[in-house]
């Protein structure tokens, strides 16, 4: 019963890792309009930018995290 409760936890990690990934790629998306923005038009969206990369890179250290765990449950850590 316990492999099942843990399997069933492990999915519920992937399933948020993927949506965390999912707003990473719009997170990194936002970031190249935006670049080519600045770039066409002349406009000025770096505080922007700049925000919007570190909300990316916090993803990114949340899914690092999430991962970690699953494989702390898989080798039967936590």
């Amino acid at each position: 019963m316990k492999t099942n409760d843990q399997q069933h936890d492990i999915t519920q990690l992937e399933i948020e890792i993927e949506a965390l990934a999912q707003e990473q790629a719009q997170c990194a998306a936002q970031v190249k309009e935006l670049m080519i923005a600045e770039a066409t038009h002349g406009e000025n969206h770096a505080a922007e930018i700049h925000r919007l990369k570190q909300n990316k890179m916090m993803l990114g250290t949340q899914m690092q995290h999430l991962r970690a765990k699953i494989g702390a449950m898989k080798l039967g850590i936590i």
